[in-house]
């Protein structure tokens, strides 16, 4: 039964019990106290022992609660009034315990009466006693002690309660070790979901404070604007990241004070820092990859462009050797010898370092937007033909058999360019099918557009390379014997050139050794006349017959350009050695089974079988094991002579030769 509010103060003529007090709130309540409507009676009637123990709470300045008697009647101070919260105080004040806290009664309950009927006092620290105030039940808790009091019986007559409310350390204890946890948690975090799984841990970790934890984007939390179930921290508030929000579903037993906004405000700066710092990771990450990409294609760079370097002087010191020769044959003749076959050697290979020059150049000029186009309206057959005629010298070299399919039209264009593309896919066609191969050249007209084809049976491209042949220096499978030449520049300004028409240029291969087609459509360019028939080539050129001088040291000479093996060999004739030629290592091999000569002069780039090959093969012939090897190659480089002479060679000459050295290594 609750007690009754007070109604009335006390007579004025009546002595005020010293033991009570006055001047408090409480003191002031426990003396107007309708005391003897409890089982305590009236208060001039308390026994002293009870008059003690209410002197000792109402004086105290710490929370003090005391139970007395069977009932377990109440009397507080105004220490512990504030623990009440709203709802209890007054009423509780003369009221039964059991009556007052049915809701903790099974916790405290049994605490009393161990104490009541053990006699000994017991002491709770941080304990967990949820209460009803502020109209709902709330978490609270509290360090308190029960002590017996003895009554005049020397019975226990009642529990004093001497107790302080934790409930503020707890909870901030509690949520520190929350944040700590999740901190830890979201720094082995490596991905968006790893801290999705993280926050949810979080909240099953401390169940005391958040039943629930979503992560939200900036919009979506809007959508939770005005719930009261839930409390929304956006970033954005904290000054963080704009688009981050956590929606926390937080404890109904516990008010939503100060504190717990602040733990949830820091839990949302935790979870948005990891974030910002996966997003910087991530970053970084691309930067790095972006970064090792460049350094890549840096490399790339510098190695095409040292290749190409490389190469460069290999196809310049290919013409250049025959060209010194040849002046070095002249010179020695003196002006009484003929020199027509020296003049002939020397327009070849200068007309072949016009060709590199021209396209060095035009390579530069399209790259700086220099080039312009000289557009006029000639026969098609003039173009094309002007390109075959650019690309038959090696054409017949290899001894390819080439068809032409080429109607007459006329078109309009750039004729010099034109057949200056269509020669670049001649030659290349020329130079990667084998020996004797087949080379077509085929023309469609559809309305006004015209679609060029060359195709080969000839070595094809591989499919990681096909995407990548109009690169800019880019060439096939570069193997030592250098025998398919090129700078890796023809097919890119034959892209460039086309492009600049307007057209388009396409390659095709079935893989390796399948053959290749190259396509161009130039649309709008062409009116159509009539059709020339099928035309065919076939041209094949034959080895120069071989000399020899009957006296002086026998030197095989090896080299797959015809040019520089027969000029080299008239400048050994002329200089007094007996000299033999051979064009490829296989009749290079024969020479040498049939008459074992005393020096070899080999070219390391020969095709089908480099240079270090064949001297394998020759030492194993008989009488082999004593023949002088030379090295002769267009790399002049210090790791290619090492090469050349851990495989045996006396000497390693560069092209063009050095008369005196050539001397020396053959001394």
């Amino acid at each position: 039964m609750l007690a009754q509010s007070v109604t009335s103060l006390p007579d004025p003529q009546e002595p005020l019990p010293r033991f009570v007090g006055a001047g408090t709130p409480m003191r002031d309540l426990v003396r107007a106290h309708r005391w003897e409507e409890t089982p305590l009676g009236p208060i001039a009637g308390w026994p002293g022992s009870l008059r003690t123990a209410a002197s000792v709470v109402l004086h105290s300045v710490t929370p003090m609660f005391l139970w007395w008697g069977e009932q377990l009647t109440q009397i507080y101070n105004d220490a512990y009034v504030p623990c009440f919260g709203a709802g209890k105080h007054p009423a509780a004040l003369g009221q039964a315990g059991r009556h007052c806290w049915p809701e903790i009664w099974h916790i405290i309950g049994p605490q009393i009466e161990a104490v009541r009927h053990g006699g000994e006092a017991r002491w709770y620290t941080d304990n967990l006693v949820p209460i009803w105030r502020n109209g709902h039940i709330e978490d609270v808790f509290w360090s308190y002690t029960y002590t017996p009091v003895f009554d005049e019986q020397d019975q226990v007559g009642g529990v004093l309660v001497v107790c302080t409310e934790t409930t503020a350390q707890v909870l901030a204890e509690r949520r520190r070790h929350a944040l700590d946890l999740l901190a830890r948690r979201l720094l082995a975090c490596r991905s968006d979901d790893d801290v999705h799984a993280a926050v949810t841990q979080a909240a099953s970790d401390n169940p005391g404070d958040l039943l629930d934890v979503t992560l939200l984007s900036g919009a979506a939390a809007d959508a939770f604007r005005g719930s009261h179930e839930l409390v929304v921290i956006r970033a954005a508030e904290l000054q963080l990241c704009d688009e981050l929000a956590l929606a926390f579903q937080v404890s109904p037993r516990l008010p939503m004070d100060s504190a717990y906004r602040q733990f949830l405000e820091q839990f949302t700066a935790t979870v948005c820092a990891t974030l910002s710092r996966l997003q910087s990771d991530r970053a970084l990450a691309h930067a790095m990859a972006e970064s090792d990409r460049l350094n890549s294609d840096l490399n790339l760079s510098s190695r095409i462009k040292d290749e190409f370097l490389a190469m460069l002087g290999h196809e310049l010191r290919n013409p250049l050797a025959p060209i010194v020769t040849a002046l070095k044959l002249m010179k020695l003749r003196g002006q009484a010898g003929d020199t027509g076959q020296e003049q002939a050697v020397i327009q070849r290979q200068v007309d072949h370092l016009v060709r590199l020059v021209d396209d060095l150049l035009d390579v530069s000029r399209i790259a700086s937007g220099k080039v312009e186009l000289r557009k006029e309206t000639v026969p098609l057959a003039d173009v094309l033909n002007k390109a075959i005629e650019m690309a038959s010298p090696l054409l017949e070299q290899r001894q390819h058999r080439l068809l032409v399919d080429v109607p007459t039209v006329r078109w309009h264009g750039d004729p010099a360019r034109l057949a200056q593309v269509v020669s670049n896919l001649l030659s290349n066609a020329a130079r990667y099918t084998p020996a004797g191969g087949h080379v077509t050249l085929a023309t469609r007209i559809k309305g006004g557009t015209v679609q060029l084809q060359v195709t080969d049976d000839g070595n094809g491209i591989p499919p990681q390379l096909l995407p990548h042949v109009f690169d800019l220096f880019v060439q096939g499978n570069r193997q030592l014997d250098r025998a398919k030449g090129g700078l890796g520049i023809g097919l890119a300004l034959v892209r460039n050139l086309v492009q600049m028409h307007g057209g388009d240029v396409s390659a095709y291969s079935a893989g390796e050794g399948r053959g290749s087609t190259f396509t161009i459509t130039l649309p709008d360019s062409v009116v159509a006349e009539s059709t020339a028939p099928m035309a065919e080539g076939n041209n094949a050129a034959e080895p120069a017959a071989v000399s020899e001088q009957s006296t002086g040291l026998r030197v095989l000479v090896v080299d797959d350009n015809q040019d520089a093996a027969d000029s080299l060999a008239e400048l050994l004739g002329a200089l007094g050695y007996r000299p033999s030629v051979a064009y490829d290592p296989a009749q290079a091999i024969a020479l040498a089974a049939a008459s074992m000569p005393q020096v070899a002069i080999l070219d390391i780039g020969l095709p089908g079988m480099d240079g270090f090959e064949l001297a394998g093969h020759l030492r194993r012939l008989p009488d082999g094991d004593g023949l002088k090897l030379l090295a002769l190659s267009g790399y002049g480089q210090e790791n290619d002579k090492t090469r050349s002479r851990q495989a045996g060679f006396a000497a390693h000459l560069v092209k063009p030769i050095n008369i005196a050295e050539l001397q020396l290594s053959l001394a």
